[in-house]
């Protein structure tokens, strides 16, 4: 008992050990600032951003407002510079240059899959997207791209105008309030399952499915990006999720099959028809993964971009009646059939669209990862090591004045009017690739990239627009709105994946007869 009691005198107290401690991380703090303010740097190398804890690095600065820390940045340490973000160094490459770089490095120097794939595949399922060989990804987009054609989106339009009408004639009459994002969101799930994932999925959109869906969207954070699995129970629900999603599309492949049910005109029923250069049937399990990768992908854009154009219309109802005269002008009434061929004569709505994805992109970067020894930023000779994220950042560049006139002001006339800037974007011939979906339609070296260029440029953006102008084209037909009175245009809320309006972003609608 005595030998005892003398060990524990012999032992620091608690409030010593505190002390200890914090002596201990102030000495590590103090090193990593001192080998950044008086160490040696690397020339060859981009600039690093200064941070104050070692490895944690510049993530909350970056994480509260990373278009406003990308700028900051930028200001200081030019196009090119390399921060730290909880032991990941992300080598930023901002402007028309930094797009080019980013989007057109070859597949031997920097990979999507090695930046993404840690994340996407639990979400997405094995051998699909990311988690698949590069050239087998390329078949898959092939497909997908195949199965969103002309034909098949004429039949979406009035499927999707019937969807919102349908889902909005069940709002409080006269008049009443929505949550922007929710409410954007429900509805594009309603219309993208009608149209592309089959009768199947939108009969079964209850509160089962809805609740599978939400599981894994917790798996699509930044905290999924960071630490891809941990052992955390919405890691859990998350893969749980994606099981009985797959096991879903499996057993109505099988049932159609079964039953020789093959007269669908959806994108389950392309990718159940279509086959592997070598021949083979597409697992059920692709299949399965690929549908959740294209709800995933769409619904994720179309709903953020919908709620951010309807909030910034309500703050400018002059625009609004714009819209509606356009219809009138073009179409000939209000009531006139919203078609595949005539919704494309709406140039004010589409510059509307193109504005809000200007101004408020959904994916505001995208990453690449640096597989080679090194790659080399041509422009300036710097040199980006191994292991090192690369980052292109349409968000920043998209509101950049070198770029484009007022670029904190919504304006889609500057996609009307000829003499605006826009219409001088530089464009070059990687336009025109094909990387095995077809040409990607656009130069990456364009400061308006919403939806990505290169090899992994978005191929739903063809029916995102659609959807998007029809959803858009029926509301403002369906009702006048203004934003929630005492309230204006939200902020940017960048805590998911996605950059989706801080709430409250409350819509007043009224009901026009």
């Amino acid at each position: 008992m005595a030998i005892t009691t003398t060990l524990l005198t012999l032992l620091p107290s608690p409030s010593t050990i505190f002390v200890y401690g914090i002596l201990i991380v102030g000495v590590v703090i103090a090193i990593h600032v001192l080998s950044q303010l008086i160490g040696p740097k690397d020339p060859n190398q981009p600039p690093v951003v200064f941070s104050w804890i070692p490895v944690f690095g510049n993530a909350a600065q970056f994480g509260m407002d990373p278009i406003t820390f990308l700028q900051n940045c930028q200001k200081k340490y030019g196009d090119i510079f390399t921060f730290t973000m909880v032991g990941k160094r992300v080598t930023v490459c901002l402007g028309a240059d930094g797009n080019q770089f980013v989007f057109n490095n070859k597949q031997n120097l920097s990979s999507a899959a090695q930046a993404y794939n840690h994340m996407t595949k639990f979400v997405f399922g094995p051998e699909v997207v990311y988690d698949a060989p590069h050239s087998v990804f390329m078949e898959q987009k092939k497909f997908i791209k195949a199965g969103l054609n002309s034909d098949c989106f004429r039949r979406h339009v009035p499927i999707i105008v019937k969807e919102t009408e349908d889902f909005f004639k069940k709002y409080t009459k006269p008049s009443g309030l929505m949550e922007a994002y929710e409410t954007f969101g429900h509805l594009i799930i309603l219309t993208a399952s009608s149209c592309l994932m089959g009768k199947e999925i939108r009969s079964s959109l209850d509160e089962t499915v809805a609740g599978l869906y939400y599981d894994l969207d917790q798996g699509f954070k930044p905290i999924n990006f960071i630490f891809p699995n941990l052992p955390l129970p919405s890691y859990r629900r998350r893969d749980i999720a994606r099981e009985k999603m797959a096991a879903l599309y499996s057993s109505i492949i099988q049932r159609r099959k079964a039953e020789n049910d093959n007269s669908n005109m959806d994108l389950l029923q392309a990718l159940m028809d279509a086959t592997y250069k070598d021949g083979t049937n597409i697992p059920d399990h692709h299949i399965a993964g690929m549908m959740i990768a294209v709800l995933f992908g769409g619904q994720h854009t179309s709903a953020t971009t919908s709620a951010w154009t309807i909030l910034e219309l309500a703050a400018q109802p002059d625009l609004v009646r714009s819209l509606r005269e356009e219809q009138i002008e073009k179409l000939g009434s209000l009531k006139a059939d919203l078609t595949f061929d005539n919704i494309k004569d709406l140039p004010l709505l589409d510059a509307v669209i193109r504005e809000t994805l200007r101004l408020h992109p959904p994916i505001f970067q995208m990453m690449r990862r640096v597989v080679a020894d090194k790659v080399i930023y041509e422009k300036n000779g710097l040199e980006i090591p191994k292991g090192n994220y690369l980052c292109a950042a349409p968000g920043v560049t998209q509101v950049d004045p070198t770029y484009f006139n007022e670029p904190l002001k919504y304006n889609p006339y500057r996609w009307i009017e000829k003499s605006d800037p826009v219409h001088q974007m530089e464009q070059g011939d990687d336009a025109n690739i094909d990387y095995g979906f077809g040409a990607v339609g656009i130069s990456s070296k364009s400061p308006f990239l919403p939806f990505g260029a290169g090899r992994h440029r978005c191929i739903g953006e063809q029916f995102g627009y659609l959807q998007l102008k029809t959803i858009l084209s029926t509301y403002i037909r369906m009702f006048d709105f203004e934003l929630e009175p005492g309230h204006s245009v939200p902020k940017s809320d960048y805590t998911s994946m996605v950059v989706v309006p801080q709430h409250p972003s409350k819509v007043k609608y009224t009901f026009r007869e």
